[in-house]
């Protein structure tokens, strides 16, 4: 046999690069994890052009018998064909195992709030039910919403105050209908606010049953929150729920200071009317310019943020830092944390107040990345953003975690 190769050495690099160029099962950890659905999601060339448009794609892993999904991924700004994994780190509530079964699904959302396929929604799904494990779960998104989307409730004259309930509301339809108020001190605080929530969440712990969401509110506002509002297709919008709401400045599912709360007094029945939520907390401090020390130690990861001496100048005027928190270094963030105009070393907190879904746990490993923006827009990072990342995975509850910024695109 002729020699190729005049030293062992060279042989065994020669080895070692066959196998990781096969893909040899001889180095697994470079392929997905076991617990995990991995696939290409593709769209569909029958689709319209404003299907491309869509921002915010959902990843949707439910179980074999319906119900809640075990575990969901929201992107933004997908760039297609997109290849997924979904883990076990995507689960929306604790205590879970993530095995069996299941159904994928992808859905491109117009307004980027989970809910019901509507008009400007785009949806797909795998061609039949697999196991956690499987790979090559191909999606193409083919299906057009047809349905109306949900009515925004309109202004509407102010109703006399009603008494407190002391048992939850009964009435009939699957709808909850009420009116939303400002307590008298914070009337100049609500204004210009760019939207509010209104959350139904039902007796056991994890995401919201339903959701409300409705730019440039005036006040007292009437809604009706009914079965179009559920955030996830097939369950029922039925039974005892609590009615929570918040004005928030920027628009965006995480809280920030300045945002304002209130609740429905005691549980609330479907079917329920004459509801009255009173918006009389607001959330305290200075947005990660400063620790709020609001949370408790093991629900938060605070520290600070430099910017290498070779970016300072490169880093004056940028007008937003965005501080990030993902599960498993991929993915959607997690909670994310938006900082104007901020100064360095900058001191930051990050916790469960900043989570992008609500009723997603805010706990485990995360990887922390802080990015300083230069169009303040919360798409991918592009040409004159500056970014840092924590050299260690992370662990919510530590504190003094350092993040340098040192790289420029």
């Amino acid at each position: 046999m002729k020699r190729i190769f005049k030293n062992p050495c060279a042989a065994l690099s020669a080895v070692c690069l066959s196998v990781i160029l096969s893909g040899c099962d001889l180095l697994p950890e470079l392929g997905p994890p076991k617990e995990s659905v991995s696939g290409t999601i593709r769209m569909s060339a029958n689709l319209p052009v404003k299907a491309w448009r869509t921002r915010t794609l959902f990843i949707i892993v439910e179980p074999e018998e319906g119900g809640l999904p075990l575990a969901v991924q929201r992107l933004v700004e997908t760039r297609f064909p997109y290849k997924y994994v979904i883990t076990k780190d995507d689960m929306m509530m604790r205590g879970q195992k993530f095995a069996g079964r299941v159904r994928v699904r992808a859905r491109l959302d117009a307004d980027g709030v989970p809910g019901p396929l509507v008009r400007g929604d785009f949806e797909g799904r795998a061609a039949g039910l697999v196991s956690v494990g499987a790979e090559n779960v191909d999606v193409v998104i083919d299906q057009i919403g047809t349905a109306p989307p949900p009515k925004v409730a309109k202004k509407s004259p102010p109703k006399p105050a009603q008494p407190p309930e002391p048992k939850p509301s009964a009435g009939s339809g699957k709808t909850i209908r009420g009116v939303v108020r400002v307590a008298p001190n914070l009337k100049e605080k609500a204004k210009g606010k760019a939207a509010i929530f209104i959350i139904a969440r039902g007796k056991q712990p994890g995401p919201p049953l339903a959701v409300m969401r409705i730019l440039n509110p005036a006040f007292p506002l009437e809604f009706t929150m009914s079965e179009q509002n559920v955030m996830l297709q097939g369950v029922a919008f039925e039974g005892e729920v609590r009615l929570v709401a918040k004005l928030d400045g920027d628009g965006k599912v995480g809280t920030e200071p300045g945002d304002i709360f209130g609740g429905a007094r005691g549980p609330v029945q479907v079917g329920a009317k004459d509801i009255e939520i009173v918006l009389s907390q607001e959330a305290k401090g200075e947005a990660a310019q400063r620790p709020a020390q609001t949370q408790g130690a093991e629900d938060v990861i605070s520290g600070v943020i430099e910017v290498a001496p070779a970016l300072r100048d490169k880093a004056e005027g940028k007008p937003v830092l965005f501080l990030i928190a993902r599960k498993g270094g991929g993915g959607p963030p997690l909670a994310v944390v938006r900082v104007a105009n901020p100064r360095f070393p900058l001191a930051f907190e990050i916790s469960k107040r900043n989570v992008m879904i609500p009723g997603v746990p805010f706990e485990g490993v995360v990887t922390l990345s802080a990015r300083l923006d230069a169009d303040g827009s919360a798409g991918p990072a592009g040409a004159g953003d500056l970014e840092g990342r924590t050299a260690q995975p992370v662990r919510v509850g530590q504190r003094n975690v350092r993040i340098v910024i040192d790289k420029a695109f």
